[in-house]
């Protein structure tokens, strides 16, 4: 079975392509809800926050009203994620239970700091799968990631350890991970990060580069040390139940300094959506509090009737490649969808069966 970042899991929903393919639109598979845009962290290279986005945080009753719709709309899956850290809303534990009894598949990316007590046990009897966004393995350069000391690298390490001991004893079948962004100045931790999530008992390590964020210059995206350091990672950490994973498709692209764009218009957004803390959706998780690429206000509209309308089809044909990053959220989606739409890949090439881990997650 294919992992649950493998970078073409959208054959796993061959008939939202096919919908997608005749009339241009598919109904999302996969939403990403901001629930708060309150934190408790100070990243210096925060990717949820924008600076058009504000303090807002869903009432209880809106979020259910969100999940309602979600599901109503064809979705499979939501990740809680930011936007700010969802752990902070003190309803999060509720709202897990309520997207869960909705029918839809629950995944909750944290920072980690409030990750404990019934929240924690919340996550394991709800959630298909978690991470812990770490970002290090040595106080630091979690300081540099994360803006905080050693008191709150330390807290959210053991609570990632008292998660894993929780699963163990719940019997959970919930997927526990951290997460570590990659660049030259946190490559010191690549190893010691695998190393660190063998001894906590996590099932897994993941790597991926950090993307700059939009109005930013481009950033350093030298890997040569990175992609060997992770490779060593593996070698010497990976069990049979503790994996290292990566975005190997965009590391290796960086490697060959490919970082352009071999299609014209982006697709991905038809199956991925985002909507943020204020009810307003934008094309894509870049996108978050950049007017010009709201797609709608849940305040105002529905959410089918969002997905329907001329604006976002206005903002979808309007969306700008200069304003998006390298290796983008949809980057893989729109490769493999830009390869069907000119017919280089036919449905007889698609691959076949449904072999990859965390389908609903794309």
């Amino acid at each position: 079975m294919k992992h649950q970042f493998s970078p073409d899991k959208i054959f796993a929903h061959k008939p939202r392509i096919k919908e997608w393919l005749r009339s241009g639109v598919s109904r999302p598979v996969t939403f990403e809800l901001d629930v708060t845009n309150r934190c408790n962290n100070n990243c210096p290279a925060c990717f949820g926050f924008h600076p058009g986005l504000d303090s807002a945080q869903m009432s209880f009753s809106g979020i259910k009203s969100v999940l309602r719709q979600i599901r109503a709309a064809g979705g499979k899956a939501v990740t809680f994620t930011g936007g700010g850290e969802p752990t902070v809303h003190p309803d999060i534990g509720r709202a897990l239970a309520y997207a869960r009894a909705c029918g839809l598949d629950v995944a909750l990316i944290s920072n980690g700091l409030k990750l404990e007590g019934g929240l924690a046990r919340a996550v394991l009897a709800n959630c298909t799968w978690t991470r812990v966004s770490l970002d290090a393995a040595s106080p630091g350069v979690y300081k540099a990631t994360h803006g905080l000391g050693a008191a709150a690298f330390k807290r959210v390490v053991a609570n990632t350890a008292a998660l894993v001991s929780l699963k163990r004893e719940t019997k959970s079948s919930c997927t526990v991970g951290i997460g570590f962004l990659t660049s030259p100045g946190t490559a010191r931790d690549i190893l010691p990060f695998a190393e660190l999530g063998r001894k906590l008992g996590v099932d897994y390590a993941q790597y991926r580069p950090i993307l700059r964020r939009h109005g930013e210059a481009d950033i350093d995206y030298s890997t040569r040390r990175i992609i060997r350091d992770i490779a060593l990672a593996g070698k010497r950490c990976a069990s049979g139940s503790y994996k290292i994973l990566n975005s190997v498709h965009k590391y290796l692209l960086i490697e060959r300094g490919e970082l352009g764009r071999n299609y014209a218009e982006c697709f991905g957004h038809n199956f991925a959506a985002v909507i943020c803390a204020d009810m307003k959706m934008y094309v894509c998780c870049h996108m978050r509090g950049i007017a010009r690429y709201s797609i709608g206000d849940l305040k105002k509209k529905s959410l089918a009737g969002i997905w329907a309308s001329r604006e976002r089809a206005g903002v979808n044909k309007a969306v700008d490649f200069k304003d998006c990053p390298p290796l983008c959220r949809c980057d893989s989606f729109n490769r493999i969808l830009w390869a069907i739409s000119t017919g280089e890949l036919p449905p007889s090439k698609w691959p076949a069966g449904r072999n990859w881990e965390h389908e609903n997650f794309i």
